[in-house]
């Protein structure tokens, strides 16, 4: 039988890794520099908080959590931010977003 604390950890991770394939999805799929940003910034996001967490369960409360907390404060502020900084780049750039009407 599996322990309680593995079983949540089993589907914390793999939680994460549907939203990882869920980003990657949307990153092969949509047509423009703007909704790939969105899809894989939510998605990719919150999966790799979700296996943050789930190594976190794993580990229990000791040091190896308290780096994993600051690793997840870490990609909170980071991504988002990042993706911010790569969609503002793209428009001052003069990259326009797609349309329906752009023939895709």
């Amino acid at each position: 039988m599996v322990a309680p604390a593995t079983a949540v950890a089993a589907a914390l991770v793999a939680g994460g890794l549907v939203f990882t394939v869920v980003a990657l999805v949307g990153l092969v799929r949509l047509p423009d520099l703007y909704s790939r940003a969105h899809a894989t910034s939510k998605s990719e996001t919150l999966g790799a908080l979700l296996a943050l967490a789930g190594a976190a369960v794993v580990f229990g409360a000791g040091q190896p959590t308290l780096k994993l907390a600051l690793l997840t404060v870490f990609v909170l502020v980071t991504s988002p931010t990042a993706t911010h900084a790569i969609v503002r780049s793209a428009h001052e750039q003069g990259i326009e977003p797609w349309t329906r009407g752009d023939g895709e």
